[in-house]
Formats: C-alpha cells, structure tokens, sequence
C-alpha cells in the first residue's frame, strides 16, 4: 500500500470512528460485569465497582453510606431496563440503564449523585 493510500485509510478509518453509535454495551468491563448483569463503578471507564453485579428483575437496593454520591460509569448488560436515583429508597431524579447500553463516563450533572439503582425497570 502506497503512502497516499495508507492515509487515505486511516483518514476513513478516523471518520468511521466518528460514527460508532453511543450507549451501546461492547466493551465495558466484561470481567467484571458479565452477560446479563447491570453494574456500577465508582470512576470513569467501568473501573472500581460498587456494589455487587446484579441480575435482571431485582427491586431498589440503597448503595451503602461508604459508596454514595460516589459512581461515575455505569454497565447494563441485560435486555431489562434498570435505573438510578439520586436519592434512598428509589427517591428523588431518576436516570435510566437503557438495555443493553453502558455510559463509560456520565455527564457532569449526574456525577457522583447515585444513592440508589434498581434493576427491575426503567423511571416508569
């Protein structure tokens, strides 16, 4: 392959990368958060999970005092929707785990602020 061909392909190969679909579970933490289970981690790029990998189809479970207000990714590997609340007990804003979707670093507004997350629906 020619220098100029060589350039051209990574040129497209750049574009290409510009247009990988977001939220859509691959890589994650696999080791980890294995097939069908929902998980959450304290820091960016799935790394230092809180709490224990969940099945599908559990109800509210409060994070302990040790790890509230503290996770910044999040993993669901499951075809069931689940969620995360600011608040105990299932209160305050909500956040959806859309299905089989992760968020390897959420937003700024939503960073740290998870006390509770359910595994058995979306916010509905």
């Amino acid at each position: 392959m020619g220098k100029g061909n060589a350039l051209a392909a990574a040129a497209t190969l750049g574009i290409v990368a510009l247009f990988v679909v977001p939220g859509v579970a691959a890589a994650g933490n696999p080791g980890v958060c294995k097939s069908n289970k929902m998980c959450i981690y304290n820091d960016n790029d799935f790394s230092g999970l809180i709490d224990i990998p969940r099945d599908p189809g559990g109800g509210i479970r409060t994070v302990s005092s040790k790890d509230n207000d503290k996770m910044d990714s999040w993993e669901n590997r499951t075809s069931s929707r689940g969620s995360w609340y600011y608040d105990a007990n299932g209160g305050g804003d909500c956040v959806r785990m859309t299905e089989n979707s992760e968020d390897n670093n959420i937003n700024v507004f939503d960073s740290d602020e998870l006390t509770s997350w359910r595994t058995d629906r979306g916010c509905s």
